[in-house]
C-alpha cells in the first residue's frame, strides 16, 4: 500500500521514531539487567536429596531451607558455614538450635573456596559422598542466577534454586554489582 505522504513528511515520521527508539532502547538496556537480576524465575522446589543454604547474608535463607525441610522437600539440611561460629544464624542452623527437627542429616558444608563456585564444588562432593543426586539451593533473588549456573557448570546435581521472597530494594545496585562482577571472574577463571 503506497503512502499519501510526501517525502518531507515521510522523513519527519522516521526521525520520530529515530528520537523514540534513541529514547527507549537505553531505557531498556538499563532496566533489562536489574530486572534478570531481581526477578529471576521462581520455581516450586522439588523433592531432592538434600537442601543447601546458600552462605551469605542472613536474610532469612536459612530460615527458608529449614522450613523446606520440615516442608519435606528433602532430609538432608546442608548449610554453607565456612565461617564456623562467626556467622551465628548458619552456625545455628547446622550446629546449633537452630536445625530443622525433620531433618535425617545436618551438615555445616565448608568449601575450599569460600565463593558460589566453591560452593558448587563442596556439595558436589560431598553428593558424590553420600550418593545424592538432586539438591534444592537457597539464596537471594539476585544470587539466584549465579548459583544455578555454579550448579550447571561445577556438578552434575539435578537442581532447584528456591530465592527468598523479601529484598531490600535500597541495596540492589551493590547486590547486582557484585553479581556481575561474580560472573566475570567465574567466566574469565573458568574454575570448574
Amino acid at each position: 500500500m503506497l503512502s499519501n505522504r510526501g517525502p518531507r513528511e515521510r522523513r519527519r515520521a522516521a526521525g520520530r521514531l529515530r528520537r523514540i527508539v534513541a529514547f527507549v532502547v537505553p531505557i531498556l538496556l538499563m532496566l533489562g539487567p536489574p530486572a534478570w537480576f531481581l526477578f529471576p524465575p521462581q520455581v516450586e522446589p522439588t523433592k531432592s536429596d538434600a537442601v543447601l543454604v546458600i552462605a551469605g547474608a542472613s536474610d532469612g535463607r536459612h530460615e527458608l531451607g529449614a522450613q523446606l525441610i520440615e516442608d519435606g522437600v528433602a532430609e538432608n539440611f546442608v548449610v554453607s558455614n565456612s565461617s564456623g561460629p562467626k556467622d551465628e544464624v548458619g552456625y545455628a542452623h547446622c550446629h546449633g538450635n537452630s536445625r530443622p527437627e525433620s531433618a535425617t542429616e545436618t551438615w555445616c558444608m565448608k568449601s575450599d573456596l569460600v565463593t558460589t563456585t566453591g560452593e558448587a564444588l563442596a556439595i558436589d562432593q560431598l553428593a558424590k559422598v553420600e550418593g545424592w543426586t538432586s539438591v534444592t539451593a537457597v539464596t537471594n533473588r539476585p544470587h539466584n542466577h549465579r548459583v544455578r549456573t555454579n550448579l550447571d557448570r561445577c556438578t552434575d546435581l539435578d537442581y532447584t534454586v528456591a530465592s527468598i521472597d523479601d529484598f531490600n530494594v535500597t541495596s540492589a545496585p551493590a547486590r547486582i554489582a557484585r553479581e556481575i562482577g561474580g560472573y566475570i571472574k567465574f567466566w574469565l577463571a573458568n574454575p570448574c
